[in-house]
């Protein structure tokens, strides 16, 4: 049995386009009806909402698909896997209004798809959101994601739960990009507070090391003693 959603009256208001006054009025009218949480906040069923909505109940839905490297996507990879989300929604019947796919990193930050994914569900666009894998959604992290969609009435449902052995070499793919982002900022932070040291010590010497040496020093120049380039050059010619 699926688990009531609920969504709080901004969210409401948002999404039938109205304003929380009137979300207040329908209620004490007994248009909508809400309940309370721990809080004391309303929350509204969502169910509730989309027949306010007149759209059907559950059936937009998104699929997401996501391989990590170019070979798997070469390797016709990503539509197979989306071939088989589009067969799975089919025999089900569900309504799927967007197809979203990319290649891409699980732990990557600049997924396009999935930023555009976020939007829909934001904007009050899908029900539903069908992936292959948990971790097609993301490698690490993926609860906060579910728990994101669950906030806009957006059911997650994986056609698996449990990613093939043939993933271990796209695991470690992921864990070798964790580990090169995290090198790069560690030692770009490094080099950031080697160059501030030296500019520190720098400073602390009275600008030594700028370039100017001692040419720019008045009271040389006015002892009318030589520079330490004349110097340098009368050693060398002494030499001759």
């Amino acid at each position: 049995m699926k688990d009531t959603q609920y969504l709080p009256i901004g969210k409401v208001a948002k999404m039938l386009g109205l304003s929380v006054q009137t979300i207040r009025r329908w209620e004490k009218a007994g248009k909508i009806h809400s309940i309370r949480s721990p809080g004391n906040h309303r929350l509204f069923d969502v169910e509730e909402v989309r027949r306010l909505l007149g759209k059907p109940s559950g059936d937009r839905t998104a699929i997401y698909a996501r391989v990590s490297s170019a070979k798997q996507k070469a390797d016709s990879n990503l539509q197979r896997q989306r071939e088989r989300l589009e067969r799975y929604a089919e025999e089900r019947e569900y309504d799927v209004v967007r197809v979203f796919s990319e290649q891409a990193s699980g732990v990557g930050e600049n997924r396009k798809q999935l930023a555009a994914l976020l939007k829909l569900a934001e904007d009050g666009e899908i029900d539903r959101v069908l992936i292959e894998y948990p971790d097609r959604l993301a490698r690490f992290g993926y609860r906060y994601l579910e728990r994101f969609f669950e906030s806009h009435g957006v059911t997650v449902e994986s056609t698996h739960k449990t990613e093939p052995k043939t993933s271990q070499q796209e695991l470690v793919e992921d864990l070798l990009t964790i580990i090169t982002v995290f090198s790069a900022r560690m030692y770009g932070k490094r080099s950031q507070e080697f160059r501030k040291k030296i500019g520190q010590a720098m400073k602390e010497m009275g600008g030594e090391g700028t370039g100017h040496g001692h040419q720019d020093d008045p009271d040389r120049d006015s002892q009318g003693g030589p520079s330490v380039q004349e110097g340098g050059a009368g050693e060398d010619q002494g030499h001759l």
